[in-house]
């Protein structure tokens, strides 16, 4: 259990790029108990773990705020009816990497900053002050939807890779289809209202000819942050994208979607394993 790591061995965070290592020894607890108080609980489990936390974290009144860092893209009002639209705080971390061996291995995301609803003003200044860059986010729902398109499409196809993302980016028309299947999905969101994805990523998916895009996230997947940002996290969360896409399939029913069902349909595969490495090797 990741519990008894932490007692053994301490919260070890390494720096995947420079390798830099930090140990904290911290307290663990297997539950939250009812009576625990504190300002501040950061909710950081997988898409298929959010309803089940729910009644401990609201059974834990004396929380003050309590910020889920979580994708979901079937909207927040189940948060929001369990513990009080007030203590609810909607975020996303700006980071990714992967467990190995005890040691939390994690990059920052250069190309995306720690988003943090724009409403809760003193998380913002929580996360900057212990040197996260955050972006405040007006409709953090909208932005949660966008980002569940993206990278479920993104997992899709490095499955259908074996789970490589070097291997991905070396095939161009796999690449073009993954986009292709992102711009299926977020045109479906256009038409119906949702606010658009971060500008960086509407310029390098719709604005900019489909073949300098292509070129962009070749060269992204084919690099050492491609298995940072991606593949890692896929090969891992079969199961958790799979209740994703399930968002995604429900968010955008009645559409057709034909390279981002083919996407989904690797998801399924990937979830049907009864272990990860059937599909993917040792990871």
């Amino acid at each position: 259990m990741r519990s008894e790591e932490l007692r053994r061995l301490g919260a070890v965070i390494e720096g995947a790029l420079d390798l830099r290592t930090d140990t904290l020894q911290l307290p663990v607890a297997e539950r939250l108990e009812p009576d625990i108080r504190a300002d501040l609980c950061l909710v950081a489990v997988r898409r298929e773990q959010i309803t089940s936390v729910l009644p401990t974290l609201s059974a834990a009144t004396s929380i003050t705020r309590i910020v889920f860092m979580v994708n979901h893209a079937n909207g927040s009002e189940e948060l929001f009816k369990a513990l009080g639209r007030k203590r609810v705080v909607l975020a996303f971390p700006g980071a990714a990497g992967s467990i190995e061996a005890g040691v939390d291995r994690y990059v920052e995301v250069s190309e995306q900053a720690t988003v943090v609803e724009a409403k809760a003003l003193d998380i913002i200044s929580l996360f900057e002050g212990a040197g996260f860059r955050v972006a405040p986010v007006k409709d953090m729902d909208a932005w949660l939807r966008r980002h569940a398109v993206f990278v479920t499409a993104f997992a899709g196809a490095i499955y259908e890779a074996r789970g490589d993302a070097r291997s991905l980016g070396a095939n161009r028309e796999r690449v073009r289809d993954l986009i292709l299947a992102v711009r299926e999905g977020w045109s479906v969101l256009d038409r119906r209202g949702v606010e658009p994805a971060p500008l960086p990523l509407r310029m390098i998916f719709c604005w900019i000819p489909l073949a300098f895009s292509t070129t962009y996230w070749q060269r992204l997947l084919s690099s050492t942050r491609g298995e940072l940002y991606f593949a890692r996290h896929a090969r891992h969360a079969p199961t958790e994208m799979a209740a994703l896409a399930t968002d995604v399939r429900e968010l955008l029913d009645g559409e057709p979607m034909p390279h981002l069902a083919r996407l989904f349909a690797a998801i399924d595969r990937a979830k049907a394993g009864t272990q990860v490495e059937r599909h993917f090797g040792s990871i």
